[in-house]
């Protein structure tokens, strides 16, 4: 095992003939990748991981907040398709923990990011001490470009301006680069406080606030007025329908609809025909056509999320009884301005002033496709734009796409596809890709000569 923060030198000539892999970003699409490489690519490299704070540690990057709760239950949480329980097994081998989890037992429990950071980072350094043919090094730099290099593969160019040269890069800076918010000091006194964002994060810091008493009233701000909803007590499986799945978005979702309301007539819950219908999505998303999917990003795209990130049941269950009691306040609008004493909002009645001792912006912001590094990738024509600027255009495992056979080493993993691949920031797809993402390489690197000289050192 070899974990180091110096230097990684510029030309491919002083590190041998090995493949050189280069991950840019190490939350937890990074490390994910990293982890994945490191299990399945099964000759000697060289790793690079770029990232300004050179900290390991179980704190970092696998969600909003450290301590938010997931959205996922433990059993869909292993960071190895090939053993599903593991993740519970770790959670097992704690005592507290045990005593800890829910009624319906640990598959069924629900852990914060905070939980699921450290079995993550613990299962990156076993994968790690395990493959000692393999050298991994954390650059403690931000990347602001990625080009074509001349006698082929390329070059990762840094803030510095250091250029240095690898055969294949993994994009996996999660929902790209955004500025982080501080947390607030502790006040004396409850406080009127706005949280903005309709989603799983948003809730989970509103309820942390009340329940610590931070927070007297709390008004929720969701840009379409949807909240996550819940998932089941006991979790259920996808339920697949017999019937083709109409071709049109209008037609598609009827058809979820209908099914959902037989679902709920039966007793049965809705969740488990979303789940059948998410594991068909990317079948559907094919299909339509650049009108619909803008249709889709404009009108159905908040509820669609809405009902696949959900909230722990007991989770949901406080949040409408925070709503029920006057705690919170749900309110749909636009933010236009956030200021020391409250927001301006744009609503349907015009523009509103909402005052407040406190404001926490829990927003995902939309990924900045005009960012220096994503920009140099588009311009060397090594990434396109999906047609909904959601991201980058890409295929199941992650690969750029550019145009028909098109391929030159370039990955661009989890969240900057959600144009492309509609699911790709839940964490059991984003294991997915990454396996699906090294064995591509694995095999790219093979047809384009690299193995070759990996059997020579190895």
């Amino acid at each position: 095992m070899t974990l180091q923060t110096a230097p990684f030198p510029k030309s491919s000539n002083a590190t041998g003939s090995l493949a050189r892999i280069a991950i840019i970003g190490r939350g937890f699409t990074g490390i994910m990748n990293a982890i994945a490489l490191l299990k399945g690519f099964n000759r000697p490299f060289h790793l690079v991981m770029f990232d300004p704070n050179p900290r390991i540690n179980g704190g970092e990057g696998v969600s909003r907040s450290a301590k938010t709760v997931l959205n996922s239950r433990v059993r869909d949480l292993s960071v190895d398709p090939t053993i599903r329980m593991d993740f519970r097994h770790w959670l097992e081998a704690d005592e507290e923990w045990r005593q800890e989890a829910s009624r319906e037992g640990v598959d069924h429990s629900f852990v914060s990011g905070e939980t699921f950071s450290a079995y993550v980072y613990q299962r990156f350094s076993e994968a790690l001490r395990d493959r000692t043919d393999v050298v991994v090094r954390i650059q403690p730099e931000a990347v602001s470009a990625v080009h074509r290099a001349s006698h082929g593969g390329l070059l990762v160019v840094s803030d510095e301006g250091q250029q240095t040269h690898f055969d294949a890069v993994f994009l996996a800076s999660g929902y790209g680069v955004s500025e982080s918010t501080e947390e607030a000091p502790a006040v004396a006194q409850p406080q009127n406080v706005i949280v903005i964002g309709g989603g799983v994060y948003a809730v989970d810091r509103a309820l942390k606030l009340l329940a610590s008493s931070a927070a007297s009233h709390i008004t929720l701000i969701s840009a379409s007025g949807f909240l996550p909803q819940s998932h089941t007590n006991a979790a259920v499986g996808p339920v697949a329908s017999n019937q083709p799945l109409p071709s049109t978005l209008r037609g598609a979702f009827r058809s979820l609809r209908e099914a959902a309301n037989t679902a709920d007539l039966e007793g049965s819950g809705w969740q488990g025909i979303m789940n059948g219908f998410r594991l068909r999505a990317g079948e559907l998303w094919k299909g339509l056509t650049a009108e619909e999917r803008r249709r889709f990003k404009r009108h159905v795209k908040p509820i669609y999320d809405s009902h696949r990130n959900r909230l722990p049941p007991a989770h949901y269950q406080r949040l409408h009884q925070a709503i029920a009691s006057g705690a919170i306040t749900m309110t749909k609008g636009k933010v236009e301005r956030i200021a020391t004493n409250g927001i301006l909002l744009s609503t349907s009645a015009g523009l509103q002033v909402l005052a407040a001792d406190r404001t926490v912006d829990c927003r995902i912001r939309p990924i900045d496709i005009d960012a220096p590094l994503f920009r140099s990738v588009i311009s060397a024509g090594l990434a396109k734009r999906d047609e909904l600027e959601l991201g980058i255009l890409v295929d199941r495992c992650g690969r750029a796409v550019t145009g028909p056979e098109t391929f030159e080493g370039l990955f661009v993993m989890g969240p900057l596809g959600l144009g492309s691949l509609p699911d790709i920031d839940q964490v059991p797809e984003i294991v997915l890709q990454a396996y699906a993402a090294t064995a591509a390489a694995r095999q790219w690197l093979h047809d384009t000569g690299a193995a070759a000289d990996i059997e020579r050192v190895g």
